[in-house]
């Protein structure tokens, strides 16, 4: 086995949290696609870091923005946004009169209603996937480590704990967790670097060339997104390109040596991470729920 090819079974090995990206991006596909069908096409991903954390009474700008971990600028952004959709309200605290208040309008409580339904739907939709057991075995997993790791979401009613507390906001957290010291793990030339499609794309690459079709056919995704990542990883030198010695009309994608350095560094970083995780959970918790993980994600790709 080459160099390259013993770096990128490590990679995969260490790979708990690109696992969890994936599956955690398939999970919101189904809720965009849910609301479009519902009459919500206006919602978009990046609308989640207000919705997963506002409730059902009002939450303050500066406590969104705590609880999502951003600054109060960027969450206020999301706020208009949702506001100029009619889906949000803004009004003045009334036990604080220079906080703002944040609560869901009519249309946003219409649209909290179909995310209990979409939840469901996806629920029983992934147990189908791996059987009741299983299912019930990775929320139990899930909660006690985002648990240990204090990012579950916070809940002050009785009322908000179901749509707080299920599968797919646990997997959410996890993955902002993960991505959150990945980012602390590696310095700022190599952190610049880090994306989730980026550690996908890794995920499927082979150590011989491999052009973009073959590439895509390789994970679930597009020809077209798998391409436009990989025009990012060329820019910035993670991959190189050279003509496809089999088709001299076709180009194949490699890791470059710069991209070795840089996996090396990152496949160093997942270790350190699922060991902190492994030291809260249990080594042989971990272990099941990276296994609960990928058995999730091969059953759900389209091309397994």
């Amino acid at each position: 086995m080459s160099e390259l090819a013993q770096l990128l079974e490590e990679y995969r090995e260490s790979a708990l949290g690109v696992v969890l990206f994936s599956l955690v991006a398939d999970y919101e596909a189904h809720f965009l696609k849910a609301y479009g069908e519902q009459g919500f096409a206006d919602i978009r991903r990046s609308h989640g870091a207000v919705l997963r954390h506002l409730d059902a009474s009002g939450t303050t700008l500066s406590e969104l923005a705590l609880r999502a971990g951003v600054s109060k600028q960027a969450i206020g952004k999301v706020v208009r946004q949702l506001e100029g959709l009619g889906y949000l309200s803004v009004v003045v605290s009334a036990s604080d009169k220079r906080a703002r208040l944040v609560r869901f309008s009519l249309r946003g409580d219409r649209l909290v209603s179909a995310s209990n339904r979409v939840v469901d739907d996806i629920r029983r939709h992934y147990r189908q996937q791996l059987g009741s057991e299983a299912f019930q075995r990775l929320f139990e997993l899930l909660q006690a480590l985002t648990e240990k790791l204090g990012r579950q979401p916070i809940v002050t009613a009785t009322g908000e704990a179901q749509r707080f507390l299920h599968f797919g906001r646990l997997m959410v957290e996890l993955a902002g967790d993960f991505e959150q010291r990945l980012l602390q793990q590696l310095d700022p030339g190599d952190a610049e670097k880090l994306s989730r499609p980026v550690l996908s794309q890794f995920f499927y690459c082979r150590a011989g060339g491999m052009t973009v079709t073959e590439l895509a056919e390789r994970q679930p995704l597009t020809v077209q997104a798998v391409s436009l990542t990989s025009r990012a990883m060329v820019k910035t030198g993670l991959l190189a390109v050279r003509e496809s010695p089999r088709d001299s009309r076709a180009k194949e994608l490699s890791v470059s040596a710069a991209g070795q350095v840089w996996l090396q560094n990152v496949v160093v970083a997942n270790q350190r991470i699922q060991k902190g995780y492994s030291d809260l959970l249990g080594a042989q918790g971990l272990r099941e729920l990276d296994q609960i993980f990928r058995r999730l994600l091969r059953a759900l790709s389209p091309h397994d």
